[in-house]
């Protein structure tokens, strides 16, 4: 973290502490305003941790009420005069450390279940946590519930609502600090590759088990945090203080402020707590019910307008401004041209550290070898004892005509899917069974047929993503921004800047890629694959929604990986032309076998191959 943020930081923290405790004793707020505050910051916080789940790495869960009840239960069980009285910053960091246990045991479902599985399994969770453990006598005396005490800390209790205020701001600064801290990071770029695609997250090393986990383990913590922030606002708690009505207020702020905004989660929770007490203070018990009729209109309106909430909407209105300023800038004359008739050179970049070293056996070593390979789906064989090889130094084509099972030879190969028989080998290790990043750490990197990148992030966000593999530091240094975290994103973001330079895409580095064309989306995917110099490079059709005139500079290219950059290729392609340019040995495939073999004008001249392509061969 910059000197310059701390700085920053330190100024709102100081502004939090005193700003509330001067506002009460000046008269300007009662006890009342700053209570309905102190609700909506925890609040806040409970949002902010069902973002890390939800807005960051895309799981659905409807258990994150009953994790802040975790938290809240177990500081007041530990604070409370009449049990343990331990001081509050003990009982909150026991609040974080029990509810993180439990979302990791909620997260363990999360690795094979998604969606609607996954939201029942949660909301299963919270039904046991309102029934049961928020019941027990050893937590709750029964339905008796649990009396948490205002903060002591010293000789000074935070009876005040001000000051109490003064402090949950100060925690919920702490919540920013580490969810900003996360999102600048290779854990929320981690999180949100795995909620566009896990396959994709994978292919640039991430292991998306671990980082599922990860991300329950986290928004937990924060849950818990947040749950006895709340509960010592109100100072009671019993089961129905987190029922599952509270969860669904959660899911809805969430959603309302914009999935993966802080700004927008914060501001909607500020709203739902701010604005019943506004409508009580104006006109009492008479629109008593009202606010929810009017949240849910608001809601419906939002929605409808803008799936993606708040921020999808502040950040429409930037789209259109920066739109409405082209479309200037090109009625004064100054255009360019976005056709991308030509494919930039692509970046020359060293073998960062952290990874192997480049192997250096002779040109003609098979780096990658895949032995009667078997893949089958229910009763459908795709892959049917296929053996290929790619030796160091050659350009090897992957040929045959739709549903010939070339793709899914290319996931056994790169670990998107385990065969079901036969040997995968890379540099001459057995990685059969070793999952999709293991294969990347060892120098392995692949494009997809449709797009292999987090469409979300911009394109030096997955040039950063894309160097997952080498940012050496751990969890911690990353929610902190502290020791080994700040220098390594500094030579991260260094390295992803040469490659756009390299590209000549600077003008498009804070671009999502889902606002560039299908060819400058290519571009930026190879891109990705070579940022970190891998020993074999495999390409699933890169030429796809290319121009032809794109196309003759691709061949160029890939000429120039091999040549110039030193790299080896297994390419999947349907141009025949660019693959007689480009190959130096050529497979063909068709349904699921592997038809034929050798020199690519030898290949594609033979009878059984243009058969494949064209039909069965007829006598004259």
């Amino acid at each position: 973290m910059t000197d310059t943020r701390w700085k920053r930081y330190l100024i709102v923290l100081i502004a939090f502490a005193a700003i509330p405790p001067v506002l009460t004793r000046m008269g300007f707020l009662g006890d009342f305003w700053f209570e309905t505050l102190a609700k909506g910051v925890a609040l806040a916080a409970m949002g902010l941790a069902l973002n890390v789940v939800m807005g960051y790495a895309g799981q659905i869960s409807l258990g994150h009420a009953a994790l802040a009840g975790v938290g809240a239960f177990a500081s007041g069980v530990l604070t409370a005069p009449d049990r343990f009285g331990l001081p509050f910053f003990l009982g909150a960091l026991a609040a974080m450390t029990f509810a993180a246990g439990i979302a990791f045991l909620i997260g363990l479902p999360a690795l094979r279940l998604k969606g609607v599985y996954l939201a029942v399994a949660t909301m299963g969770f919270a039904f046991a946590m309102q029934e049961s453990l928020f019941r027990a006598p050893f937590i709750s005396r029964g339905s008796a519930g649990v009396e948490l005490p205002r903060p002591l800390i010293g000789t000074f209790e935070f009876l005040r609502a001000g000051d109490y205020f003064a402090l949950v701001l100060v925690l919920l600064l702490l919540v920013w600090v580490l969810d900003t801290n996360l999102t600048r990071s290779k854990l929320g770029r981690a999180f949100q590759a795995i909620r566009s695609d896990e396959t994709i997250a994978a292919s640039f090393g991430v292991d998306v088990t671990r980082y599922k986990l990860l991300a329950f383990t986290i928004s937990g913590a924060i849950a818990g945090l947040a749950g006895a922030m709340y509960g010592h606002t109100v100072q009671f708690i019993n089961a129905e203080t987190f029922d599952f009505d509270q969860t669904i207020i959660l899911v809805i702020i969430v959603v309302l402020g914009g999935l993966g905004s802080r700004v927008g989660v914060t501001s909607a929770a500020a709203f739902y707590v701010l604005f019943p007490a506004i409508l009580v203070k104006l006109f009492g018990n008479k629109l008593l019910g009202w606010d929810f009729i009017i949240g849910a209109a608001l809601l419906i309106y939002t929605i409808s307008k803008h799936p993606g909430g708040l921020a999808e909407a502040v950040r429409h209105a930037r789209e259109k401004k920066a739109a409405r300023a082209v479309r200037d800038a090109a009625a004064g004359g100054a255009t360019h041209d976005d056709t991308l008739a030509d494919v930039p050179a692509m970046p020359d970049m060293p073998r960062p550290a952290g990874l192997p070293e480049r192997t250096t056996e002779a040109t003609g070593t098979a780096l990658l070898s895949a032995r009667d390979v078997t893949v089958s789906f229910g009763g459908l064989r795709a892959v049917d004892d296929v053996s290929i090889d790619v030796h160091r130094g050659r350009i090897v084509g992957l040929i045959g005509p739709n549903g010939a099972g070339k793709t899914t030879m290319f996931n056994a190969m790169s670990g998107a899917l385990t065969p079901d028989g036969g040997r995968v080998s890379l540099l001459g290790r057995d990685v059969s069974n070793a999952p999709a990043h293991v294969r990347a750490a060892l120098g392995l990197g692949r494009s997809f047929q449709m797009i292999g990148l987090a469409r979300d992030l911009s394109v030096t966000e997955n040039l950063l993503l894309a160097q997952h593999m080498v940012a050496a530091y751990g969890t911690a240094s990353a929610l902190l921004g502290l020791g080994k975290a700040p220098r390594i994103e500094r030579e991260l973001r260094t390295r992803a800047r040469e490659a756009i330079a390299a590209l000549g895409f600077e003008r498009y580095a804070d671009t999502p890629v889902k606002n560039l064309s299908h060819g400058q989306q290519r571009i930026v995917e190879i891109a990705c694959v070579l940022v970190t110099a891998p020993e074999i490079v495999m390409l699933d059709e890169p030429s796809a929604g290319m121009a032809p005139a794109a196309v003759e500079a691709l061949a160029q290219r890939l000429h120039d990986m091999r040549d110039q950059l030193g790299r080896t290729l297994l390419v999947i392609e349907h141009n025949i032309p660019l693959v007689l340019d480009v190959c130096d040995e050529l497979y063909v495939m068709n349904s699921g076998q592997l038809l034929a073999h050798g020199d690519p004008d030898e290949v594609v001249k033979r009878d059984e191959v243009v058969g494949a392509y064209l039909g069965e061969m007829v006598p004259a």
